[in-house]
């Protein structure tokens, strides 16, 4: 089938904060050759809407969420994914939710008809599992409280834990 992807203009990955999971910038990393620090970062909580249970809380009370540095996104060319198969998981579920309906408001006409035929490239459940994991990794971060310039190492190193 078609990837309703290529009738489109990639308003998604140029309008949205990519907001992502560490399993992801692992990922991404990897397919992309690049060391984490030059497309992730941590993103002050300011987005209308996230996930409370993946929000990164340091010892000066600041909060972020782990992200792509983007508008447009950093692996965005010519309109299109460029480590599609390795990309967040968000990414390649979009524009299906995690409860199965369509967001496809930033889609043209021939893509929202081209996604509501398809399914999404990534089961519901490989989305899930990880990004519950995810969220453990938040949790034992939070409890500790370090510094942000720690934190990314720190999720990469216990995701990497849990990779192996």
């Amino acid at each position: 089938m078609i990837n309703p992807c290529t009738a489109c203009s990639a308003m998604c990955c140029k309008t949205y904060t990519i907001t992502v999971t560490s399993f992801d910038i692992h990922r991404a990393s990897i397919a992309s050759k690049k060391d984490p620090e030059e497309f992730a970062i941590l993103h002050p909580v300011r987005l209308l809407t996230y996930d409370p249970d993946t929000v990164l809380d340091f010892e000066n009370a600041r909060s972020a969420i782990l992200g792509i540095k983007s508008h447009p996104c950093y692996f965005i060319k010519e309109n299109l994914c460029t480590i599609y198969k390795s990309a967040p998981l968000s990414c390649r579920r979009y524009p299906h939710t995690i409860n199965n309906s369509v967001n496809t408001r930033f889609c043209p006409l021939t893509s929202q008809l081209l996604f509501r035929i398809r399914k999404p490239d990534l089961e519901k459940k490989i989305f899930t599992t990880e990004l519950d994991q995810y969220k453990e990794i938040v949790k034992k971060w939070n409890k500790k409280q370090g510094k942000k310039e720690d934190c990314l190492a720190y999720l990469l190193e216990a995701t990497k834990t849990l990779l192996q």
